[in-house]
């Protein structure tokens, strides 16, 4: 198996890691590292014996099985569309889908008619408190969910302390960073659970001293298509990192502490909690996503967010902007997708 890796940055390095450590087990003969910086092909290349620079997105992609784009997110729609110009290939999306949802209903229907596979890159699916949490849900221990709350925070200088963070993309919107694009994992997941979304009302701002375009404050309450009142939180100001979910129901609730890798839940028969560890280990939260991602080239059924998964989450995102801006709740789809 040949798998491309467009985009030689912190991800796309990470991705190239993680798919070395597994080349046994799917049979990966090579990785062709492509980037536009030759540097961050060189870094690339010198990960694993199977890495191999290239020059040109054409030589990248000659011969290759599946496609992992790792651009930055301003770029997904446009290296998409390259690469599909080029040829068929399973696809692994870094998430989110891209900074706009402009354009991408034509781009992922052409995908499917080519019988290929696409997945996009929301891993937190696959994070064993999420999973845990679903788990409970599935069991209708907690009755019909009335509401669930997701917070994500943290100090965005802290995320990648190597570099000055007003360089790093999550200071810039036109770069795809904030903090409601580049933390809708919040919003993927609980929408994995309890289904899509039908309306938001949200701001969306800049309350920081921090040197950034993008935002770094984001309140939504949203309803889902089986009128569950959501309410999700995201923010790049705490210095301590803060990620946990919630979900009331009739008959009982459920927590899902994402950083301790504590799940606690009662019910109204007994309302003592029940606590639960759960080790988290990041390299086994990816390790399970290119596990989905090669079953689902195989054309397994599998954990997967879609592409049209992934588009609804970005018409929530360009929903909570347009709500900011008006001041109004706004009802989904916006565009009929």
């Amino acid at each position: 198996m040949i798998v491309t890796v467009i985009g030689n940055g912190s991800i796309g390095k990470r991705h190239i890691n993680g798919l070395c450590s597994i080349k046994s087990k799917i049979g990966l003969t090579a990785i062709r590292a492509y980037d536009p910086d030759p540097v961050r092909c060189k870094e690339a290349a010198d990960i694993d014996e199977v890495v191999s620079p290239t020059s040109s997105l054409g030589e990248a992609l000659n011969g290759a099985d599946s496609v992992f784009i790792c651009a930055p997110t301003s770029l997904h729609h446009q290296v998409f569309s390259d690469v599909m110009n080029i040829g068929h290939y399973d696809i692994f999306m870094e998430k989110p889908l891209g900074s706009s949802a402009k354009g991408w209903v034509s781009l992922l229907e052409r995908h499917r008619k080519s019988g290929k596979q696409f997945m996009v890159g929301y891993m937190l699916r696959h994070h064993p408190v999420v999973k845990r949490v679903k788990e409970i849900y599935d069991s209708d221990i907690l009755g019909r969910i009335l509401f669930a709350r997701a917070e994500s925070g943290f100090y965005l200088p802290f995320w990648h302390p190597h570099e000055d963070y007003r360089d790093f993309y999550m200071s810039q919107r036109s770069g795809g960073g904030g903090a409601l694009l580049d933390t809708s994992h919040e919003l993927d997941y609980l929408a994995w659970i309890l289904g899509e979304y039908q309306s938001v009302n949200a701001t969306v701002e800049t309350q920081s001293d921090l040197e950034i375009s993008s935002d770094d404050l984001v309140v939504a309450n949203l309803t889902t298509k089986s009128n569950v009142r959501v309410s999700v939180h995201l923010d790049l100001l705490q210095f301590n990192e803060s990620r946990y979910c919630k979900l009331i129901g009739t008959s009982g609730v459920v927590i899902g502490d994402l950083m301790g890798g504590v799940v606690k839940y009662n019910t109204a028969t007994d309302p003592n909690w029940v606590s639960e560890e759960v080790s988290v280990s990041w390299d086994d939260i990816y390790a399970a996503e290119y596990d989905s991602f090669f079953r689902l080239c195989k054309k397994q059924k599998v954990n997967a967010p879609s592409g049209f998964e992934a588009l609804h989450i970005m018409e929530v995102v360009e929903a909570a902007r347009m709500s900011h801006n008006s001041g109004a709740r706004v009802t989904l789809p916006l565009w009929g997708f």
